[in-house]
């Protein structure tokens, strides 16, 4: 059997992310027809699979990063659909019975608890329920149920299909005396959710979802401000390994599975690097914190590990002279395209400058506002400050602007911006992915310039700004002020006044 991978693509030139799968062969059959409920963000995508057996569905989003990890948390979704598929329907338990309910209880909640509306409406609603015979219960828990297996990508017999029915009714029933009460203002503990045993669908598959404690890990990561950076780069990991292992219980996941996905990254073509302080790192913290928070019983990538082996290097990893002369002297003569943004042309123009009088990452440049560029006494800085977007060691520092910076011209594009100089980012928000797709632009235009295999083009620069710092005797101290790297004593961590840094930066001889 050919499998047919899902694929992230663009639509009619937007730059929407988009999931496009054909559905398997040997359930093609059984599919067509069926309505689906693909997971995508907090909310979910329905779609209907048609004749052509093509399933295709936004994921409301222009992140790259996000893109992926939405799209593996709907490829698990749909492999579980498939799967279900092959074996043909299943006979629920009592207690799975129970948990689906207590699941679509929950649901009921959180779309209506906070805003119920008027209490007249529940009340008749809830005595309308409280009349069904069996035949109208039937009748009106009918789409209820299809909307619950769609979601869970399950199919089930009649039996089980007929107790969900009636479960269903006693949480319309429960919904309904729920929100009565909180129209009126009644907020008080809810017996029903007492009742229910299972609130939590995770149970229907044996266990804790992976994706739940990924969810509850990143709950704790942003109330511990760690970086959004960190968060993404863990979710786009944890659910391209649920779509590997084809399942999302925490409880079935095994050292072995672990290897596995290892094994399978690197034959992908993957960087052992990548794969050791990238994919093995995300899930080793993910089950490391469910161990330590009682929500599991054992890590299971605890002490899995790619051995990672020094990289050969027959070159500086920094411009040389004539490099480094050869970007800028692009860089000031560049012309946009016909299409391209202003500031994505201004990126391109301002940046290599910029890195090479600073030492700055091209990430911390892409994503500076106006209002961090500052005129200090006789100086301008530049202030790159976390508030704008990621910084590495998450600490503000000001870097004083070479004087042939200002000759240039670069003050001068400053002023007559707004926002952001690079990114036509109105909110924080928005950040993330457009400047990830600027820094590979300007990535893109440097490559061009100066194709040299092994150099970093945008990094490159922060190499050569340490060799020509020591060339020409900047202040080590000082040095590490203006690119931010770590200081050596806890004096260094107080930068001091940019005045004291424009000395050392005006060492540096023009390009």
């Amino acid at each position: 059997m050919i499998w047919r991978m899902p694929s992230l693509v663009r639509r009619d030139g937007s730059d929407v992310k988009y999931l496009r799968q054909r559905v398997p062969a040997d359930v093609l059959g059984k599919a067509t027809g069926m309505t689906l409920r693909v997971p995508v963000g907090n909310g979910e995508a329905v779609v209907k699979v048609g004749s052509a057996g093509v399933v295709k569905a936004s994921m409301r989003t222009h992140d790259p990063v996000e893109g992926r990890a939405r799209l593996a948390k709907a490829q698990a979704h749909l492999e579980a659909v498939w799967k279900s598929l092959r074996e043909g329907p299943q006979h629920l338990s009592r207690r799975q019975v129970s948990a689906l309910a207590g699941d679509a209880y929950e649901r009921a909640k959180a779309k209506w608890e906070d805003e119920p509306g008027p209490a007249p409406i529940w009340q008749v609603l809830g005595e309308a329920a409280e009349r069904w015979d069996e035949n109208a219960t039937r009748r009106e828990m009918a789409p209820f149920v299809d909307e619950l297996l769609q979601r869970h990508a399950m199919a089930v017999d009649a039996d089980s299909r007929d107790r969900l029915l009636f479960a269903l009714r006693d949480v319309w029933r429960d919904t309904a005396k729920l929100m009565r009460r909180r129209a009126n203002n009644d907020y008080g503990p809810d017996t029903a959710a007492e009742r229910a045993s299972l609130p939590n669908a995770a149970s229907v598959a044996g266990g804790q979802k992976i994706s739940d404690l990924l969810e509850a890990w990143t709950k704790e990561a942003k109330a511990t401000d760690r970086a959004p950076s960190t968060i993404n780069g863990y979710r786009a990991v944890i659910n391209g390994f649920i779509a590997f292992v084809g399942h999302d219980d925490a409880g079935r996941v095994t050292p072995h599975n672990v290897v596995a996905y290892k094994d399978k990254r690197l034959a992908d073509g993957i960087s052992p690097k990548t794969v050791n302080d990238g994919d093995l790192v995300a899930l080793k913290s993910l089950f490391g914190w469910a161990k330590r928070n009682h929500r599991a019983s054992a890590n299971p990538a605890e002490g899995i590990s790619v051995k990672v082996g020094k990289k050969k290097r027959s070159r500086s990893p920094g411009y040389t002279d004539q490099e480094a002369k050869t970007v800028l002297a692009a860089a000031l003569a560049y012309s946009p395209t016909k299409r391209e943004l202003d500031k994505t042309a201004a990126a391109k123009r301002w940046t290599p400058w910029l890195a090479a009088y600073t030492g700055a990452r091209i990430g911390e440049l892409v994503q500076l506002r106006r209002d961090d560029v500052q005129q200090k006494g006789n100086h301008w800085v530049i202030r790159i400050t976390p508030e704008a977007g990621t910084v590495k060691n998450r600490e503000q520092r000001e870097v004083p602007l070479h004087p042939h910076l200002i000759e240039l011209g670069f003050v001068g594009y400053v002023l007559a911006q707004k926002g952001y100089l690079f990114l036509n980012a109105k909110k924080p928000a928005e950040v993330s992915g457009r400047l990830r797709a600027v820094k590979n632009r300007v990535r893109e235009f440097v490559s061009g310039v100066v194709a040299v295999e092994g150099l970093a083009p945008n990094h490159a620069w922060r190499h050569r700004f340490i060799t020509q710092a020591r060339k020409h005797g900047l202040d080590p101290e000082k040095r590490r002020m203006i690119t931010g790297h770590a200081g050596e004593g806890i004096d260094e961590q107080v930068y001091g006044e940019p005045e004291g840094l424009y000395e050392e930066i005006v060492k540096l001889p023009r390009y």
